[in-house]
């Protein structure tokens, strides 16, 4: 994907979830929580959105060019894990996890707030450290993440 000014926001993290944390670490903290809820396309484009956050559109083309061509080979980064093992850890951002598996919401809120998912922090901390940040047991919220998606392929049955 060549990513430009009029490229859509909701394609290109279509196409690479990592680059939900680019955004986020520039300050797009609202407009992912909004494509989060809506879940559906929208046709936001990266240059409008540099428009209305003052973002320097040239700098952030650069960051997402990036994380495209890291991406396996060109192909999407879930292309890496069609495998269907479950590879979660307390070393993984927090907005992987729940772009890998988004069953592991529930085990979020859980914890850590039904907020937690438009906290400024959200997707630049990794899990270690908002466990921390939480009282929370890392090592349990890491078993409880991989038990609810091992629960939610097996409702579906996909191989765990």
């Amino acid at each position: 994907m060549n990513v430009t000014k009029d490229s859509k926001v909701s394609e290109i993290i279509s196409a690479y979830p990592g680059a939900v944390t680019v955004f986020k670490r520039n300050g797009f903290f609202a407009l992912m929580a909004r494509l989060q809820k809506l879940s559906a396309k929208d046709d936001t484009t990266l240059g409008a959105a540099c428009a209305h956050q003052g973002a320097d559109v040239g700098k952030l083309i650069q960051d997402l060019r990036a994380i495209c061509q890291s991406a396996s080979g060109g192909q999407p980064q879930a292309a890496a894990f069609d495998t269907g093992e479950i590879v979660i850890t307390k070393k993984m951002k927090t907005s992987e996890v729940t772009d890998r598996y988004p069953a592991a919401k529930a085990v979020f809120t859980k914890h850590f707030g039904a907020g937690c998912f438009t906290c400024p922090a959200f997707g630049t901390e990794d899990l270690a450290f908002a466990c921390m940040m939480h009282n929370t047991n890392v090592d349990q919220f890491v078993k409880e993440c991989i038990e609810a998606v091992k629960k939610e392929r097996g409702a579906k049955g996909a191989p765990c």
